[in-house]
Order: structure tokens, then C-alpha cells, then sequence
């Protein structure tokens, strides 16, 4: 009798383990995803500088500060590679390369660049899944690099170091058990404190005049993926 039981626990635990393992995810599994997307931002940039205003009899020095919104959009390229910790828990690295949209200047004709680089983690809840899909729910947190150069003859770029954060849904269709298709629709927000205006004369321009310039960008981003899942 003690045999059959220790017979029918190995096999119950045997199909349970062959169901895990035939869902779109599981404990385990590696995952990677190479995508491509498009992002639209509401952007908030803080000025802070020392200027001189007229007072009615002579100049003075006095702190400005100026507060701007607009929109911009960015053509992004994210890698994704996630490790299954459970079978409804994932692990991700995630690193992108954001190429934000620019027009010439009229009088130039100069294109300005703008790029933004990202690096962190992500979890990942996979709470939904069958055998060929799966929609994990992540939120992402990480390191993120801004660069704006103007493409003049001094030169002159803005850069700084900051932190990016997000929530994103992204259906994963397995056209068979390696290959699929993902579908991707978050919000992300990136925040760069203390961005450095330079050239090849002034490594730090800021100086000049104690200048403090913040970026806050916060949006919506869309895009699809090829999917290798190990």
C-alpha cells in the first residue's frame, strides 16, 4: 500500500510539473524579447539661472527662473531578457535606446540630436497564461542617460544622468513553443536633475551663470517584439 501511495504522489507531482512546464511561462524559463516602439511625451523642463534685471537705475543680479511644457516623441529600441523566479514570477534586464523626433533649424539647417539610453530591472506577474500566451503586467525601474547635441561649430551638447520608472502591459503570442510576437502599451516617466550644457571651449557652462536645468518627461509608449523563449 505505502508502494502505490509513493507511486501516485511521484506521478501527481510529475503531470503538475508537465502542465507548468507547457504554459506560455513558467519557473525557469528564459525569455527574450527585442522590440521597437514609439513614445509620446508631456515634457516639463525648470530653468534656474543668474541674470541681470533692470531695477530703474542700474543692473542687478537676480535669480530667474522659468518653467516650460511641450510634447515630444521618441522612436525606441528595448532588449528584454527575463528569468521565470516562479511560475507567475519574472525577473527582468531590461536595457533601450531612445531616438527622440527633431526638426531642422529654419535659419541653420542644423538637425539637433536627442538619444536616451536606459538600463534596470523589471517584474514581471504572469497571472494570465495558457499554452501559447501569456500577459505579463511589469513595472520597470532604472538608470536612464540623456544626450542633446546641437551640431554647431562649438560643439555644444547637454547631457546628465537620471532615473527612469514605469508600469507596462505586454501580450506574448507563441506561435509555437521558442517563437512569438509581443505587444507592448505602458507609461513611462524619466527625470534628469541636473542636466550639463558644455562645448568645446567651457566643459561646463552652468558655471558661468549658476544654472540649474531639470527635465521631467511622462507618457505613453506602444510597440511589438520578437520573442525567444528558452
Amino acid at each position: 500500500m505505502k508502494k502505490v501511495t509513493l507511486t501516485f504522489v511521484a506521478i501527481s507531482l510529475f503531470i503538475t510539473v508537465s502542465n507548468a512546464q507547457k504554459k506560455a511561462f513558467h519557473k525557469g524559463a528564459v525569455v527574450v524579447d527585442l522590440g521597437i516602439g514609439v513614445s509620446v511625451y508631456k515634457t516639463d523642463l525648470e530653468d534656474a539661472y543668474n541674470g541681470q534685471v533692470w531695477n530703474g537705475t542700474s543692473f542687478t543680479t537676480t535669480r530667474i527662473k522659468k518653467d516650460t511644457s511641450d510634447v515630444s516623441g521618441a522612436t525606441v529600441y528595448p532588449l528584454n531578457i527575463e528569468f521565470g523566479l516562479k511560475n507567475w514570477l519574472g525577473l527582468a534586464a531590461r536595457v533601450a535606446y531612445s531616438k527622440y523626433f527633431s526638426e531642422k533649424d529654419s535659419v541653420s539647417g542644423i538637425k539637433v540630436g536627442v538619444r536616451g539610453i536606459d538600463a534596470g530591472l523589471a517584474l514581471n506577474l504572469h497571472l494570465i497564461k495558457t499554452n501559447r500566451f501569456d500577459m505579463p503586467i511589469g513595472i520597470t525601474v532604472g538608470y536612464s542617460n540623456f544626450l542633446l547635441d546641437s551640431k554647431d561649430s562649438l560643439n555644444s551638447i547637454a547631457k546628465d544622468d537620471g532615473l527612469n520608472y514605469g508600469v507596462a502591459v505586454v501580450p506574448r503570442f507563441y506561435f509555437g513553443e521558442h517563437i512569438g510576437l509581443s505587444i507592448n502599451a505602458g507609461y513611462m516617466v524619466y527625470s534628469y536633475p541636473s542636466i550639463l550644457f558644455s562645448n568645446k571651449n567651457d566643459s561646463n557652462i552652468n558655471n558661468d551663470n549658476d544654472r540649474v536645468f531639470k527635465l521631467k518627461a511622462s507618457g505613453m509608449n506602444i510597440g511589438v517584439g520578437l520573442l525567444i523563449k528558452f
